[in-house]
């Protein structure tokens, strides 16, 4: 029996070049990854900051249209407003406006439903403004009352340091609205609502104050009201007294 020789116990010989060719295989397909991983990086950056870009346009266009439509609103209401006074100064001078006392006047009637819409369309800026000129027209002015501004939508007005004195506001619907330091005096205010009205520092000397709403309205530094005007409120619950004092 022939014996196996030295050479043929021998393991086979593997080529000398494989396991650098793996390495470079393996080296490679690495690099195919993060070239991949780069790419894909690279595509959602691009995609987020279109995304980002078009979403910041969005809003910037919507702010845009946001501002034309508030100026819109402005535009509207300043020319509401003009008019108003428009119409009003030509009831004055040719219907004689002031004289117009009767409630079933048609120049009376016009002047109160006019009164009432513009009121109501305006903001709380405006509404100072209007109220300021029917008060120079003497158009509520307790010696010739010509506007019925009953249940008149003056809620929410900036009348601070108005000087509105010996006025009828007989019930108007006053309530929310900036009153500080307003000079109130002989105002008649019967069945008035200024509920949570800020009337701080305001000169209520002498106002007619039967039936008023006052609830949650602040009266801290309030001048001029008496315990018997008081006495004649409607309502005081939640406001701030004179006196700092939160009525019960």
């Amino acid at each position: 029996m022939e014996q196996p020789t030295s050479e043929d116990t021998q393991p086979p010989l593997q080529p000398s070049g494989m396991p650098e060719e793996r390495r470079q295989r393996g080296a490679q397909d690495w690099n195919r990854w993060l070239l991949l991983l780069l790419i894909l990086v690279l595509c959602l950056g691009f995609v987020s900051t279109n995304l980002f870009q078009a979403q910041n346009a969005r809003m910037l266009s919507q702010q845009a249209q946001n501002g034309q439509i508030q100026l819109a609103h402005e535009q509207q209401r300043e020319t509401i407003l003009q008019n108003y006074m428009n119409k009003i100064s030509d009831m004055l001078v040719h219907d004689q406006l002031l004289t117009k006392r009767k409630a079933s006047d048609p120049a009376k009637i016009a002047a109160d439903a006019l009164t009432r819409q513009t009121f109501s369309r305006l903001d709380g800026d405006r509404k100072a403004e209007l109220m300021r000129f029917i008060y120079q027209t003497k158009l509520v002015s307790n010696d010739s009352v010509v506007l019925n501004l009953q249940d008149v939508d003056i809620s929410n007005a900036r009348l601070g340091q108005i000087d509105i004195r010996d006025t009828y506001l007989v019930g108007a619907n006053m309530s929310g609205s900036d009153l500080h330091g307003a000079i109130l005096s002989d105002a008649i205010l019967t069945f008035t609502n200024l509920a949570g009205a800020n009337l701080s520092k305001a000169d209520l000397h002498a106002c007619d104050l039967h039936n008023t709403n006052l609830a949650g309205a602040n009266l801290r530094d309030a001048t001029g009201l008496t315990p018997d005007q008081i006495s004649q409120v409607r309502s005081l619950r939640g406001a701030t007294m004179p006196d700092g004092t939160v009525h019960r």
